[in-house]
């Protein structure tokens, strides 16, 4: 299988690369050559493009790693199976152990802060971890139910994903449900969401991703963590609420929390020199 086209105008196309851990094919960029090693993780839907702005503002500060989630981006999607939490963590470390990439600290948006914390415990020292957004909750009601159920009945479905993609074309669609994030994207970053949401093979693996999805196990030992977590929260994410990382924050005994207002759920994307200064205060060791 042939990696995935990576468009020209793509945010740092220049340090794409492709690494394979058998069975699977990444996508993955490395910036900065000085500095703590800082490894990027996303979240559902996205890809490495969500932590571009991100990268502009530290890559001569540190050692950055960003890399796009099994079935996402430009990554290939693993077979049926193999997109759960304990997978996805095995995966990325066996990335980083090919990439000789031990980072300090470990940034985790929405779905990949879970994949961040469970990674910590793979490396000595343990890493630092930055959880931005972080969807650390299970639906609750119907919705606990009905969610998971669909995304089973669509990733099954080979038609879904091309539909779903068609739909993408219409960019005011795509636009509206990033709106419903609560942030405020540039043009760029619609343009890299839209490409995204075209992708039979990205809508796919998102799929897949979210079918596989269950956090119960996770959340169970979560209050146990032996990690330093720092949560930082946006006041205005609608996709998931505050209260989460509150909560989480309280539980976990080596955790501080920052709640930044006036961001959404993307507030890397809108805000980087924010989020760029509380990494670099966990990374040289002042949070």
């Amino acid at each position: 299988m042939k990696p995935r086209q990576i468009p020209s105008w793509w945010p740092n196309r220049g340090h794409s690369e492709w690494i394979r851990t058998l069975p699977f094919r990444w996508h993955a960029q490395r910036v900065g050559t000085t500095g703590p090693k800082i490894l990027l993780l996303h979240g559902t839907g996205a890809s490495t493009h969500s932590w571009a702005p991100l990268i502009s503002v530290l890559q001569n500060k540190a050692q950055l790693c960003a890399i796009d989630l099994p079935g996402h981006g430009f990554s290939d999607t693993p077979p049926i199976g193999q997109s759960t939490l304990a997978n996805c963590t095995r995966g990325v470390a066996m990335l980083l152990r090919n990439l000789d990439f031990a980072p300090d600290v470990i940034v985790g948006h929405s779905a990949g802060a879970a994949i961040a914390v469970s990674l910590a415990s793979d490396f000595n020292p343990r890493p630092k971890v930055i959880c931005v957004n972080a969807a650390f909750g299970q639906f609750s009601g119907l919705a606990g139910v009905m969610f998971p159920y669909f995304a089973k009945i669509a990733a099954a479905a080979p038609f879904s994903a091309r539909l779903l993609a068609l739909a993408a074309q219409d960019m005011s669609r795509v636009k509206r449900l990033l709106d419903g994030t609560g942030s405020c994207v540039s043009d760029e970053s619609l343009r890299a969401y839209a490409t995204l949401f075209q992708s039979k093979d990205h809508v796919q693996g998102t799929l897949q991703f979210m079918a596989e999805w269950d956090l119960g196990a996770f959340l169970d030992g979560l209050g146990q963590t032996k990690s330093e977590i720092t949560f930082l929260t946006g006041q205005r994410d609608k996709t998931v609420p505050p209260h989460i990382s509150r909560h989480w924050a309280n539980v976990i005994a080596d955790a501080a929390i920052f709640e930044i207002p006036a961001l959404g759920h993307l507030m890397q994307e809108e805000a980087p020199k924010t989020i760029a200064d509380h990494i670099m205060a966990v990374a040289l060791g002042a949070s």
